[in-house]
């Protein structure tokens, strides 16, 4: 089917075109993000320091926001890509003890996500405002690892609640969709899942190996003294310290891949996320710096480690950050 407006043809078809190929604006996109990224990791190579000790602030509203809030891209992913599973079960597996025992198993991985996510941004905003009780600056003492400084029946209340109502919303969306839209959406999440895993695993053994003290961890970072401090190719084995590469950017990249669950028609909501996934990746990483909890080159690592992981799982799935017009799929 073709379809014609300002003289321009939109061709829809039912599967990727065969010869799938990266646009300019996708290739340009890569190389500018590239070019940036390592333009930054040559200036933090030299002036990790300087960077930190110019803009770090514990009581910056922007840094405490995206602590907070910003690190649940994998659990946002993860949760859209199970969401997707279930109900597609649903919607194809006809024999109904099967088809409820299978599609129950995939909203429990679904439910878990949720959990993962919502302990995330309540242990933050709970460390922040008892930091704020206490006088001491926001971003004290929760930069690391989230702590279960909150109550548990709050969590698993909004995890169910939130559970229940997005279920439905996925289930609605994937009944409405077309079997092509399906198929290329079961795929997806496949891929979703991988990614995260992939993107996590790298990211983790990465922070092992690497053993780089944290800015906020240094002995001084407001005056000429930081003991502790290795630039970012020096290898410190496994210590307890994990600065290396920042987690924190890794899930605001994985926003980014949000994008291929926005099926291949719908190329304005593509452009949108597209936006969405990259100011998320940008701001994510210039908050960790501006709070102090990593350097210059642990967030720009990262940074290019989960682009380029994203990018590879695009060329996997043949579909574009944003489809040309000439070639996306049937709603």
């Amino acid at each position: 089917m073709q379809l014609t407006g300002n003289g321009v043809n939109m061709t829809t078809l039912e599967t990727p075109k065969k010869g799938f190929q990266t646009t300019i604006g996708e290739r340009n996109v890569l190389i500018i993000l590239l070019g940036i990224g390592i333009l930054s990791l040559a200036v933090a190579t030299f002036f990790d320091k300087n960077v930190t000790t110019t803009v770090m602030d514990q009581n910056s509203i922007f840094g405490n926001v995206f602590q907070n809030y910003a690190d649940q891209g994998a659990g946002i992913v993860s949760f859209v890509a199970f969401e997707i599973i279930a109900w597609t079960i649903w919607r194809r597996v006809q024999e109904n003890v099967l088809r409820y025992v299978v599609t129950a198993g995939a909203l429990a991985f679904a439910l878990n996500q949720m959990l993962a996510i919502l302990q995330d941004m309540l242990s933050y905003t709970y460390s922040m405002f008892n930091n704020l009780s206490k006088g001491i600056p926001m971003g004290v003492a929760n930069n690391t690892t989230a702590e279960k400084n909150y109550p548990e029946i709050l969590r698993w209340g909004l995890a169910v609640v939130l559970t229940i109502l997005l279920s439905t919303i996925f289930y609605n969306w994937i009944q409405r969709k077309s079997e092509a839209n399906v198929s290329y959406l079961v795929t997806a999440a496949l891929v979703g899942i991988v990614v995260v895993f992939v993107a996590q695993t790298t990211i983790g053994d990465m922070k092992s190996l690497w053993g780089r003290f944290r800015p906020y961890e240094m002995t001084t970072v407001s005056g000429q003294v930081m003991s502790e401090f290795t630039p970012w190719y020096h290898l410190n084995g496994i210590n307890g310290h994990n600065s290396f590469p920042s987690g924190h950017t890794m899930s605001g990249w994985l926003f980014l891949y949000l994008t291929f669950f926005v099926p291949r028609g719908h190329v304005s909501l593509q452009k949108k996320m597209t936006i969405f996934g990259i100011a998320m990746g940008i701001l994510t990483a210039m908050s960790r710096v501006r709070i102090g909890a990593h350097w210059l080159s642990d967030v720009t690592v990262s940074s290019i480690i989960v682009g380029l992981i994203i990018f590879m799982a695009s060329r996997l799935l043949a579909a574009h950050f944003v489809e040309p017009t000439t070639d996306v799929l049937k709603q």
